[in-house]
């Protein structure tokens, strides 16, 4: 095989080979809250646990990869032992492989010194998951990082193979926390932030965390009177650039009734939140609900929808419940629906389960929603240690005494140990047995809400 065209393109994709202080991250200074994580086990030389970044189009993994070598070169390691790869560069004309990408060892190369391969969309690797388990196995001196978008092909690899050959870690839109710094001045904390700049809060639930679009700037727009050219240009690429390609690209190859699967997703989008009721969705798309249940299940792996299981004290009825499907992010419940200003109540819930999501990992927790017999639901109800904290989520700006009372009375039935109420408003009031927090300060903190704490400025 001729490796001059791949050699060339690995040299551009890796300056730092010929110019040691090049670095292609630097129009990207801010670091996603990921990037510690990445970069801390990279640099357990001794553990040989690859590193698998698993996130839907569009929310920086390819920058994320990028940052992880400007840090690592700026830490020390020798710019001929890194090596970047995008399997997705539109040069390459004939299928690569990541052994044939390690193959091509540049010169300065340092055999005493560890080295590491960063590779960007491994999922277009056909069986890349038998070629990591080989390399982890075989070459104690390598630390591999590699990113994926279509969750299918990384988790049906990962299952087996990668049972203590490598780490999966989740990267999802921008946190809010992550949506102000990108709109942070140099030096100025995330609070200066959102203390000087109005309307950070409405930007979010209406553009959400995808990167490209952080610093979209609408003005009155969406968030008085009508939709501006900058919000109706952002919404037609949330819907072509991210969900179409997400389903017509990683699921074409499939077998599924594509336009079918297509008019589901953005139903789905459309009412996030809702319970799935595959009956239904058949009948609307004239399908068999059994083909309606596997379009789902391909849809969530796309990792731009998300399930949200039933609460039972019995496991075997919650496997039998039906889930909600929420939209992995705020910004696509605005790109999809015919008037993003009557979905309000839907980006919030939204934006409350994308933070509660990493919650869950961290603490760690599980999470789930309520509904009783009666009819009486909890919109999220997490479980940490021997705990069970509700919290119902509001986006009106005033709450009634009313709707307290119901709260208490549904925590009480379902044995909650704590009830908390998330709300549009902008002062929170944790004097109350149900807290209200007004929606910023549970964005900002999430783990501090559902332990409890207040959060500090």
């Amino acid at each position: 095989m001729n490796t001059e065209p791949l050699r060339e393109i690995l040299q551009d994709q890796n300056p730092w080979w010929r110019s040691a202080d090049a670095r292609r991250a630097s129009i990207y200074p801010v670091r996603r809250e990921l990037q510690p994580q990445v970069i801390e086990r990279v640099r357990r030389w001794a553990d040989r646990r690859a590193v698998i970044v698993v996130g839907p189009r569009q929310v920086g993994k390819t920058v994320l990869l990028l940052q992880t070598a400007d840090d690592l070169l700026s830490a020390g390691c020798p710019p001929a032992n890194l090596t970047y790869f995008d399997f997705s560069d539109d040069r390459l004309l004939a299928d690569v492989t990541p052994r044939q990408v390690m193959a091509l060892v540049p010169e300065g190369f340092e055999p005493d010194q560890p080295r590491v391969l960063l590779l960007d969309e491994i999922n277009l690797v056909p069986r890349w998951d038998r070629w990591l388990k080989q390399a982890v196995d075989a070459a104690s001196g390598l630390r591999v990082v590699a990113t994926g978008s279509a969750a299918s092909w990384i988790r049906s690899g990962g299952k087996e193979s990668g049972q203590g050959r490598w780490d999966e870690l989740h990267l999802e839109g921008l946190t809010f926390r992550e949506f102000l710094a990108l709109n942070s001045a140099p030096g100025e904390s995330t609070q200066e932030t959102f203390s000087r700049e109005r309307g950070l809060i409405e930007r979010y639930l209406a553009v959400g965390g995808f990167p490209e679009h952080a610093l979209v700037r609408p003005g009155p727009g969406l968030l008085e009177h009508a939709l501006t050219v900058e919000l109706s240009e952002v919404f037609r690429r949330l819907r072509e650039d991210i969900a179409d390609r997400a389903i017509r690209r990683d699921l074409g190859r499939t077998g599924l009734d594509i336009e079918r699967v297509r008019k589901l997703f953005a139903y789905l989008i459309e009412s996030s939140g809702a319970i799935f009721k595959a009956p239904e969705r058949a009948r609307d798309l004239d399908a068999d609900p059994r083909s309606v249940r596997e379009w789902l299940e391909r849809l969530t792996e796309t990792l731009l929808l998300v399930r949200l299981e039933r609460y039972h004290k019995r496991a075997a009825a919650r496997l039998r419940s039906q889930p909600k499907i929420y939209a992995a992010d705020p910004g696509l419940v605005s790109a999809f629906a015919p008037d993003p200003r009557t979905q309000r109540a839907r980006q919030f819930e939204s934006a409350v389960f994308r933070h509660l999501r990493p919650v869950t990992r961290e603490l760690p927790a599980e999470v789930w929603y309520h509904r009783a017999e009666d009819g009486l639901e909890i919109d999220f109800v997490v479980r940490i240690e021997d705990q069970l904290v509700g919290i119902e989520v509001k986006s009106s700006t005033r709450i009634r005494p009313e709707e307290i009372r119901l709260l208490r009375q549904t925590g009480s039935a379902l044995g909650a140990s704590r009830m908390l109420l998330v709300h549009g408003g902008t002062v929170s009031d944790h004097g109350l047995d149900v807290p209200l927090i007004a929606l910023p300060e549970f964005l900002l903190d999430p783990a501090a809400a559902v332990r409890g704490e207040r959060r500090q400025p």
